[in-house]
């Protein structure tokens, strides 16, 4: 089956990057935008050669800068998500949020503890009735994306509770309880855990009719390392991040012809994962893939002429937002070819 795209409008940003590496490398890449409606797009992005970040505003023809609220951090960037009317600004190191409204005014949201991880990754989630994912890393590996909690978020009162734990995925529960142990007799602290852990990556994760759901991108994030991709996975989780169902995904990579990693993101109606992969030298090309969640097809894009290289960013109902990663987004009309 394929995917056909439409143009139907071009926004143009000289002078900005809108993009990260394509998606590859470690699962963080160019994964901090969001759909906000069919023709409404939030992206963190930089300016000025890289010298300035903050967030880009489209909506329609208008668009908007607004230089980073949040001081710059050693680690990740503020990591942007989705609530509704609102937009929340995540602090990468120490999990302060702040409330960007629609008239462009940040306040600061109250939160009732902290969050139980050190280090929040720059990955957009799909929250559900006010429970957001956040994608964490554990351990010293900066670009890691190993491990996520919760916060719930009550725009109403502008407050906030983060969730008490901070869990990795694990392929079993037996898995699980060996780590648990092991974290307990080293106090807490990961480095100094006697379990040798390969912890999965997570490349994107959404709370959907009230189950959890993960696009697992191999248990390795150093480029110098890539051929040792050796899974990717979509697939249900537990609240404690046990494997509860294996929905797509292949494994043995190393096995197969080529080299192999590929990048996932949910699409922001929770009806597609943007399939890319790292390489150009598997069976796809290079080329990205829609995966229809409702049946698990695997959809062919079609690009508009002039566009075949650009990538697609996010989809929503019918709109979807493809970028050449440097200063262009397009809108586009997708038609699904039966």
């Amino acid at each position: 089956m394929k995917v056909k795209l439409d143009k139907v409008f071009e926004w143009s940003f000289p002078g900005f990057k809108l993009g990260s590496l394509a998606y590859q490398y470690a699962p963080i890449n160019a994964k901090n935008h969001f759909a906000r409606g069919k023709d409404e797009f939030v992206i963190w992005c930089s300016n000025d050669g890289g010298s300035n970040y903050g967030i880009l505003l489209i909506k329609g023809e208008q668009s908007t800068f607004i230089p980073s609220p949040v001081q710059e951090r050693k680690w990740n960037n503020p990591l942007l998500l989705d609530a509704g009317s609102d937009i929340l600004i995540v602090g990468g190191e120490d999990g302060e949020v702040l409330r960007l409204s629609d008239s462009g005014e940040i306040t600061k949201v109250e939160s009732k503890n902290k969050c139980v991880g050190e280090y929040i990754t720059e990955i957009s989630t799909l929250s559900e009735n006010g429970k957001f994912p956040v994608i964490c890393r554990v351990g010293g590996d900066v670009f890691a994306a190993n491990s996520f909690t919760f916060f719930n978020y009550d725009n109403e009162t502008n407050t906030l509770c983060w969730d008490s734990a901070l869990t990795p995925v694990f392929t079993e529960e037996k898995v699980r309880k060996r780590f648990m142990v092991s974290l307990e007799k080293a106090g807490g602290v990961y480095h100094k855990m006697d379990f040798n852990y390969s912890y999965p990556q997570i490349g994107s994760l959404m709370i959907k009719d009230e189950a959890i759901y993960a696009f697992i991108e191999a248990n390795i994030t150093n480029p110098c390392a890539i051929f040792q991709f050796k899974f990717y996975w979509y697939l249900e989780v537990t609240k404690d991040g046990v494997y509860k169902k294996k929905i797509w995904g292949q494994e043995k990579l190393e096995k197969l012809p080529g080299k192999q990693g590929m990048r996932g993101k949910f699409s922001a109606d929770k009806e597609y994962l943007i399939l890319s992969p790292v390489f150009k030298t598997d069976e796809w090309k290079g080329k990205q893939k829609l995966l229809r969640l409702l049946d698990k097809e695997l959809l062919d894009i079609t690009f508009p002429r002039g566009f075949t290289k650009y990538r697609i960013m996010d989809v929503l109902e019918g709109s979807v937002f493809i970028s050449d990663e440097t200063e262009n987004l397009v809108l586009c009309k997708m038609t699904v070819q039966e």
